[in-house]
């Protein structure tokens, strides 16, 4: 064999082993990273591990058979089986935040891709684990909303060890009657109908609200007839529609509370807004509201529509000034 096959062969055997070598070293950086971040934000668990189906809000109970949910136009129907689906972020910007979101739809359907799922991502994006909850409605009633908002919060919180998340880091976001039913939770997170519910005891309280375009009272000339007829029924108890009217539940410990309305609503008006934001302010400070020169109700995620459609800019900085988002 010449000099020059024998060098060829040496440099190609030389080649070879940098190259397996050099991926070796890469698998290998790879792991210390995902370790790195892991430690650095708390998220024990890879994303592969964690809940990717429906989470059943009352796994203790069979389900309900057959399943009327129905999907038509955009929007959800029939609720008979309460869950959530959960957005999990990236390890590498996972924070520890976590929000429960509660798309509207009048307590009779729900607006759920451009009030749930649209913002789901938006929040994951940013290293907050989001969870869009299918709820109850009309077939229901109340207190039926109430309940599994209750419930999926409770198991937010029940399992954010398990889930990588700061449990003093759950968050509701709703809109319209989603935002009567956020709301609700952030007024009347101790109510309490079964006594002998095994996660009674994990707080349902958030800690903190993001309320958009939300229904807030049932009664008065601000009032949306829709959500209360389907909340309530036809002729409602007035005691139960003062209790539903939200501006009435504001207590002192009320968690912050970020809020935004159309001046011109044409379905919910700003009223409902502006009387819930005045008893919050009471008691925190930590609170905004943002008004926008819009008569659409219902915008969402959906971009386009004038200045409404840049409320997520006016929420970004107040969660990071609030250490929601890093």
């Amino acid at each position: 064999m010449s000099v020059i096959s024998r060098y060829d062969l040496i440099s190609s055997w030389l080649l070879d082993e940098a190259c397996a070598f050099t991926q070796v070293l890469c698998a290998f950086s790879k792991v210390l990273i995902g370790v790195f971040v892991s430690c650095l934000f708390g998220v024990a668990t890879a994303v592969a591990e964690l809940p990717q189906s429906p989470i059943y809000l009352w796994p203790e109970k069979p389900l309900v058979s057959p399943d009327r949910e129905t999907f038509k136009d955009q929007r959800l129907y029939y609720v008979d089986n309460p869950s959530m689906k959960a957005f999990w972020p990236d390890a590498a910007v996972a924070n520890g935040s976590a929000v429960v979101i509660f798309a509207g739809g009048g307590y009779v359907r729900l607006a759920i891709d451009k009030e749930g799922y649209e913002l789901a991502h938006w929040m994951s994006l940013r290293g907050v684990t989001a969870f869009v909850v299918k709820y109850r409605m009309q077939e229901y009633g109340f207190p039926a909303p109430l309940l599994d908002g209750q419930r999926a919060v409770r198991l937010v919180r029940k399992n954010a060890k398990e889930w990588g998340l700061d449990p003093n880091k759950i968050g509701v976001v709703g809109f319209s009657a989603g935002g009567h039913l956020a709301a609700s939770l952030a007024t009347r997170w101790d109510f309490t109908v079964d006594q002998a519910d095994p996660m009674r005891s994990v707080s349902a309280r958030p800690d903190f609200a993001v309320l958009g375009y939300p229904v807030i009272t049932l009664e008065g000339e601000s009032a949306h007839a829709g959500s209360r007829k389907a909340l309530l029924g036809e002729n409602p108890n007035p005691e139960l529609v003062h209790e539903n009217s939200l501006q009435n539940q504001v207590k002192a410990d009320v968690p912050p509370v970020f809020m935004f309305h159309g001046v011109a609503d044409q379905a919910v008006p700003v009223a409902n807004s502006l009387m819930f934001f005045n008893e919050v302010i009471k008691y925190n400070k930590q609170s905004e509201l943002h008004l926008y020169q819009s008569s659409i109700h219902g915008v969402g995620m959906v971009q386009g529509q004038g200045s409404i459609s840049t409320w997520t800019q006016a929420l970004e900085p107040w969660m990071k000034q609030n250490g929601w988002i890093k």
